[in-house]
């Protein structure tokens, strides 16, 4: 074989030869991946753009204290839809109007409900599947091989939806809807089209109802506060107990109570002359341990805040009319309003009332009375109605009366109130 030698300056052209073809490879394989320009005066359009995702609306809280009175056909699914955005957030207006809602199965017109802000759980919440391992706000790739299946991320259960609202029609009771009709229920007032119907007294509205005093003294406890929390902390302004929380009592001198005994905690309120403190109370506590006057009990029914320097006192029992319905009576039991329990500008239906006729004068748990006023305009002794009561709470010789129906306003001390409906003795 023959061998063959390259000079120093031959192999200088071989290397300059290598590095042109190499550079003119370079620049071939540039313009084969390099995208096409655009023609003039055309539009260039992205490819597979993915929009930002838009936040779900919002639904607006109720405000916090809001008042909302009953009107026909609304039921507590629909307040929950209406007010909280969610119909199955019904028992969060219930615990608010244990006072009112005696048995959550019926609401009925007229009846004022307080309606708490939307629950901080109630958020809105970004509804974009986003894959395992992508990272949070990466677009996923959507496409894929041409017959070929997509791979699948693993699958999550959606929650089931809430259920429908029930007919309106339907028969058996639910607590969506009202009690269409009632044995025994007798109409006794009506205004603009909206009648009242009677029912009996509930166990939730004797105990709220709050009472007078009379000028007569009670076994008062006190209420000591949350006994989680050091008495330095305690503050009346700040600080309260709800229901189903624990509660520090303190026995009143010369009395003890024991496991198992209920209370009525409440608030002395104004004192009204020659009636005593307006009694307010804020809720229902049952004992759990006792040593000796120290008290340990816990909220098991509220109507107001329970908070440090409250007062307790054995709850008197409630004797229930059942489906008793007053009798109309002609020449009725005639009393006068004392004053209304809480200070209003324009009392309003669900309001209490205080009336000066008791059990001393035969005034019994669900008779009704008539507020009336004399028209200055008319002939003397011409009347027009103002509100109508129903008696839910019996002192000796007074009595508190639930607003039930308001004609016109104007409610106030001194006008007359007239049995025209008494329950059989």
């Amino acid at each position: 074989m023959r061998r063959m030698t390259i000079s120093p300056s031959k192999m200088g052209v071989v290397l300059a030869a290598a590095l042109v073809l190499g550079a003119a490879a370079a620049r071939a394989q540039d313009t084969l991946q390099a995208p096409p320009k655009p023609n003039p005066g055309t539009l260039a359009v992205p490819a597979q753009q993915t929009p930002a995702p838009q936040a779900p609306a919002q639904q607006t809280p109720a405000p916090e204290g809001q008042m909302h009175v009953v009107q026909q056909g609304e039921t507590l699914w629909g307040l929950a839809q209406q007010f909280l955005g969610d119909p199955l957030l019904w028992p969060s207006i219930y615990r608010l109007n244990t006072s009112v809602i005696e048995d959550p199965h019926w609401i009925f017109p007229g009846e004022q409900l307080a309606i708490g802000g939307a629950p901080a759980e109630q958020v809105a919440m970004d509804t974009t599947a986003q894959a395992p391992g992508v990272p949070f706000g990466a677009a996923a790739d959507t496409t894929q091989a041409a017959g070929q299946p997509g791979v699948q991320p693993p699958g999550v259960e959606a929650p089931a939806p809430p259920p429908p609202p029930p007919p309106a029609d339907m028969s058996a009771p639910t607590i969506f809807s009202r009690r269409t009709s009632r044995a025994g229920s007798v109409v006794v007032g009506e205004i603009g089209g909206d009648v009242y119907r009677y029912r009996a007294v509930r166990r939730g509205e004797f105990y709220s109802a709050g009472f007078l005093t009379e000028d007569t003294s009670f076994p008062w406890g006190t209420v000591v506060g949350d006994p989680y929390r050091p008495p330095a902390e305690r503050d009346a302004a700040t600080s309260s107990v709800d229901i189903y929380e624990q509660v520090e009592l303190q026995a009143p001198g010369g009395a003890t109570y024991q496991p198992g005994d209920s209370l009525l905690t409440a608030r002395l309120g104004r004192e009204v002359p020659g009636w005593g403190n307006v009694v307010v109370p804020s809720g229902i506590v049952r004992v759990l341990h006792t040593k000796g006057h120290d008290v340990l009990a816990e909220v098991v029914q509220q109507f107001n805040r329970i908070v440090d320097g409250q007062v307790a006192m054995p709850l008197e029992p409630f004797h229930d009319p059942g489906m008793v319905t007053p009798v109309a009576v002609e020449n009725g039991l005639e009393s006068r309003v004392i004053t209304v329990r809480d200070v209003h500008a324009v009392p309003d239906q669900q309001n209490i009332v205080f009336i000066d006729a008791g059990h001393d004068q035969g005034v019994a748990l669900g008779d009704l009375f008539e507020v009336r006023q004399t028209l200055s305009s008319a002939p003397t002794g011409v009347q027009q109605r103002v509100a109508l009561l129903q008696i839910v709470h019996v002192r000796d010789r007074s009595a508190s009366g639930l607003i039930v129906q308001i004609y016109q306003p104007g409610l106030q001390a001194g006008q007359p109130a007239l049995l025209i409906r008494k329950m059989p003795s």
